[in-house]
């Protein structure tokens, strides 16, 4: 007998085996026992979450005639002959392959007949947004008038690309990512079932891999039962991923924050002699130092992180050490690193060049923080205060009509340690205030101005929060409380080199994507 793939051997056959699902398949069963059911329905989401699965089970249960709970009892003459692919009236179409204005023509000519040998005729079309254009306006005139005999089961992983006339006329289910935990039973349930032993640290890196697609994840276990059928272990999980071991990555993040470049070199070493991609070794480890950005920034970070509760226990722990301006000091230079590795001829060396610029660039104030429990930034504002007293002594004794120019010439003294300063905290107002310079002094207001061709940074620069920051920084060094004004030239405005503001504002913000993830940014005009 041919081998069966996993997720085909348990795929769920009742709404109670759906896993993830409850608010929808408790939903649809009260609709069947209270014969309340629409006409057409849309399942969304994701791969692997059961798009597919439910509307299976839904053709089932709305045709079932010993229906009694919502669930189909899969015993019945009608549940018998859909499970085994023989009933007529249920019609399985995948819309990648048909979705031509014909095929849905040719659907509407058949959905007039009434239902052979069941209560409903059911048309369940996959990945439905694939239609053409005309193949939509062809089924819109069907779900604008459907046969009370007729259901529609659609499903997408693309809803945004399916017309609005068609979404207002379906009932609309927005099918979740399913959790590590819940994931991870299942895997033990069909595990237990086929008799085969399994380490937990296993399961919850296929479960973690799986990004919460349970196909993705029963998948991943059927490769790893192919390669051994009595034992899955964490390193058999590891090694069939391609993936780096979850320790490593922690001992290699901690040789990072500890500044170390000789245990960082020999750690990236045994890695790549394991003959892991660079790309890939850099992608779980920028991944890993997201995650520990998420534990030292929100309380209850698990449920973005989509961990398991041993492995956040790991990440809690770490981030202690890490201050959350050092962190994406980290992710913004790894991120970089990643993108020139891609293209680079020697990818190895550019990663070592990297690494060892990274480390020994700030050793000293990371070794420092790590000692002191002091961010880089603290020890920056530190160092720039004492630069800043001794600048600051011998102004004292100068006559108060040349206070106002000394005043701006420290400011314009200090302005690389002022944008590394704000680099640090906010990044998008680093990248604006490089195309600004300190203009003018005058009493306790401090003037920054932008050149004519820059009204997109001068927009940027005015928001509250940009302001008291740059405010703060600057009082810090003139040792008064300071107002910070932002002042546009217009008078060097040339208008031959204009620039578009639409073209920097999707640059400063594509700069932005790049180095945090576009998932993680939300751009707030």
């Amino acid at each position: 007998m041919s081998h069966q793939a996993i997720y085909r051997q348990y795929r769920p056959k009742t709404f109670d085996e759906v896993i993830g699902q409850q608010h929808i398949t408790e939903t649809i069963k009260n609709q069947i026992m209270r014969k309340s059911t629409a006409h057409a329905y849309l399942f969304s989401g994701i791969r692997g979450t059961g798009k597919t699965s439910t509307a299976k089970i839904f053709a089932r249960a709305i045709n079932c005639t010993n229906n009694t709970d919502g669930n189909p009892c899969n015993t019945c003459d009608t549940c018998l002959s859909i499970l085994s692919e023989r009933n007529m009236d249920v019609i399985e179409m995948d819309a990648a392959s048909n979705n031509g204005v014909e095929d849905i023509r040719d659907l509407r000519e058949k959905v007039k007949f009434l239902p052979s040998q069941s209560k409903f005729k059911v048309y369940i079309i996959d990945e439905v947004h694939m239609l053409s254009k005309g193949a939509f306006n062809a089924l819109l005139k069907t779900l604008e008038e459907p046969p009370a005999h007729l259901i529609f089961l659609l499903a997408t992983t693309e809803p945004q690309k399916i017309p609005a006339t068609i979404l207002s006329r379906c009932q609309r289910f927005d099918l979740r990512r399913i959790g590590v935990d819940d994931i991870i039973k299942n895997l033990k349930d069909i595990l237990n079932d086929l008799g085969v032993k399994s380490e937990d640290e296993a399961l919850r890196m296929i479960a973690n891999s799986a990004e919460g697609a349970m196909r993705d994840a029963q998948s991943l276990l059927d490769r790893c039962l192919t390669y051994n059928n009595e034992m899955i272990t964490y390193k058999d999980v590891t090694m069939l991923l391609g993936t780096v071991n979850y320790k490593t990555i922690l001992e290699f993040t901690d040789s990072l924050i500890q500044g170390d470049i000789r245990d960082t070199l020999m750690l990236l070493d045994e890695i790549l002699a394991e003959g892991k991609e660079i790309s890939t070794f850099l992608e779980d480890l920028i991944a890993h130092l997201r995650n520990l950005l998420i534990v030292k920034s929100v309380e209850d970070s698990q449920k973005f992180i989509r961990l398991g509760e041993d492995a956040v226990r790991q990440l809690e722990i770490q981030s202690e050490t890490l201050s959350i301006q050092d962190n994406i000091m980290f992710i913004e230079d790894l991120s970089e690193t990643l993108s020139l590795c891609k293209k680079a001829v020697n990818d190895r060396i550019l990663l070592e060049t990297r690494v060892i610029r990274l480390l020994s660039s700030g050793q000293k104030l990371k070794t420092e923080a790590y000692l002191n429990q002091e961010s880089p930034t603290e020890m920056i504002h530190k160092k720039q205060k004492n630069d800043n007293e001794a600048t600051i002594k011998p102004i004292t004794v100068k006559k108060p009509d040349n206070l106002t120019n000394s005043e701006l010439k420290l400011i314009k003294d200090q302005w690389e340690n002022i944008l590394a300063v704000i680099k640090q905290e906010k990044v998008t107002f680093n990248a604006v205030l490089k195309e600004a310079e300190p203009s003018n002094v005058e009493g306790d207001v401090v003037t920054i101005r932008f050149g004519g061709k820059f009204s997109f940074h001068f927009k940027r620069a005015n928001n509250k929060e940009n302001i008291e920051l740059l405010q703060r920084i600057v009082s810090s060094i003139l040792k008064k409380n300071c107002t910070v004004k932002f002042v546009i030239d217009t008078s060097d405005e040339d208008s031959s080199s204009k620039i578009s503001e639409q073209k920097l504002k999707e640059k400063l913000n594509q700069k932005t994507f790049e180095l945090f993830g576009k998932d993680k940014v939300e751009i707030i005009e």
